[in-house]
């Protein structure tokens, strides 16, 4: 707060006290009820105070014109004032109030405060009050990731002009302190901690941030041009094994009902033909895929002929198993500790659902849960982590729902942008979601602190879009397919913790 603000928000008669710290007077001089013609000075409040530096009113009485050649106030640690802070303010020919503003004091200490006025080369003091300056306080700063170079602004309070920042061990000079309150700095070169802790120092006091700052990481490997000349689109895609499956869906446009079965090692690839009609829009995970509808959806369509059929496809074979009780489009599924959960997705009138159906591996038998909280959609992010199931919506919330107590929790909201058929990767308890649409931005929370950060991007020449994707020792494999022109398609590997 500076002192034009204070002035706007002082009364005509009288002034609100702002300050964060318990004023009283030591002695008591109230303004006499009727004003002689001698001239006098009376200290009214202390208006504000902070770790070092405090505003105060005082008030010059008489009856009319003053031939005043200086006034002020006088801040002292001692009521004796014997070596004090001298606030100038300069001549004064009119009686009223005045301010004035002090800056530079310790934090965290006690002061005493009085009114002057010179008149007639003597002195005159007014009243004395106390304050206390407080103690330095940090908040939170802003972005909490970023590369080199990145504007970043630590809010706080009672931040003063001697205050640095440290990061990690690197001392940094803000690059001005804002209203006591911001300090803004631009993130240093990357050196060989990409998480960084930030603390902030001010008069002595070491301050901690509760959350570190986190650099933009992640190396991308371009490992293979695969070998497939089929664009598909509203697919299904898990891994079996030491293979990759991919299918069902629009393949070139049109329906199939293939099932692309790829080696994660060499990339040769066998493919399968479902036993059953196509379809696109299907539910899957863990090998499991069922429901999805029996025609080439596009918008306008507004009902749909929807398949109720559940498989299972294993080292090539596939197995008819109990059919789904309702008929679904872009559910989503997720495969845990022998059961299936089917969540959300379309009817065939296209109105969304909310119920949650449970496949049991054992008893080849359905069952339902209490209805989701919002309508889950299989082509949106969802994934799992040890026993919770998570979702992101439309709108970029995140849920997690645990299928034990079958209990709901909002989360962080995702960052990224949210369209359909990206990747949502578990590795080493880390969800990795994105790159949905031609997007080549990836995420990953991390359920611990509830938080999602930004990992590196990479350059593709052409609008690509994703097949799917695995996770394995350490990395992320994201197959990705060029979206017009040639069938390109590009498997890449991210190493998510190189820099």
């Amino acid at each position: 707060m500076n002192l034009k603000t204070i002035l706007r928000s002082l009364p005509a008669l009288s002034i609100a006290i702002t300050g964060i710290s318990l004023v009283f007077s030591l002695s008591s001089c109230e303004p006499p009820d009727e004003l002689s013609t001698d001239v006098n000075v009376y200290t009214e409040e202390i208006v504000f105070t902070s770790g070092e530096s405090a505003i105060m009113t005082g008030r010059v009485l008489a009856q009319g014109a003053v031939q005043v050649t200086d006034h002020g106030f006088h801040i002292d640690t001692t009521d004796a004032f014997l070596n004090p802070i001298v606030i100038s303010l300069g001549e004064r020919n009119i009686p009223g109030r005045f301010v004035g503003e002090v800056h530079q004091l310790n934090i965290r200490n006690n002061y005493y405060c009085r009114a002057f006025l010179v008149e007639n080369g003597e002195t005159k003091t007014g009243n004395v009050l106390s304050f206390s300056t407080v103690s330095p306080q940090v908040l939170d700063f802003s972005p909490k990731e970023g590369i080199s170079g990145t504007p970043i602004t630590i809010e706080g309070v009672n931040l003063t002009a001697d205050t640095k920042i440290l990061w990690n061990d690197l001392v940094l000079t803000p690059q001005e302190v804002i209203a006591e309150a911001l300090l803004p700095f631009n993130a240093p070169a990357l050196a060989d901690d990409p998480t960084i802790t930030i603390r902030v120092v001010a008069q002595g006091d070491t301050l901690t941030l509760p959350e570190p700052f986190e650099y933009i990481i992640g190396t991308w490997t371009q490992l293979a041009e695969l070998d497939d000349n089929e664009r598909n689109q509203r697919h299904i895609y898990f891994e079996d094994g030491d293979n990759f499956v991919y299918g069902l869906g629009i393949g070139m446009g049109h329906m199939t009902n293939a099932l692309h079965s790829m080696s994660k090692s060499t990339y040769q690839r066998s493919t399968y033909f479902l036993p059953s009609s196509p379809t696109e829009g299907a539910f899957f995970s863990n090998g499991y895929f069922g429901g999805g509808s029996l025609q080439k959806v596009t918008s306008p369509v507004l009902q749909l002929d929807v398949s109720k059929e559940f498989w299972h496809f294993s080292n090539g074979n596939f197995t008819k198993l109990a059919d789904v009780p309702v008929e679904l489009y872009k559910a989503a599924a997720i495969e845990n500790n022998g059961k299936v959960y089917v969540y959300g997705g379309e009817r065939p009138d296209r109105s969304r659902n909310q119920l949650i159906w449970v496949y049991d591996e054992g008893s080849d038998s359905w069952d339902f849960l209490n209805p989701a909280p919002f309508s889950p959609l299989g082509s949106l992010p969802h994934f799992r982590i040890g026993n919770y199931h998570y979702f992101i919506t439309e709108d970029g919330q995140t849920w997690r729902h645990d299928p034990t107590a079958d209990s709901w929790q909002r989360l962080a909201d995702y960052p990224g942008q949210i369209d359909e058929y990206g990747v949502a990767l578990v590795l080493d308890g880390n969800a990795y979601v994105g790159m949905q649409g031609a997007s080549r931005k990836l995420y990953v929370y991390r359920p611990g602190s509830d938080t999602w950060r930004t990992k590196a991007g990479f350059l593709e020449m052409n609008p690509f879009y994703t097949i799917g994707g695995w996770a394995a020792d350490g990395h992320v494999y994201v197959i990705r397919m060029q979206s017009v022109g040639d069938t390109n398609r590009l498997l890449w590997q991210l190493d998510p913790e190189a820099f």
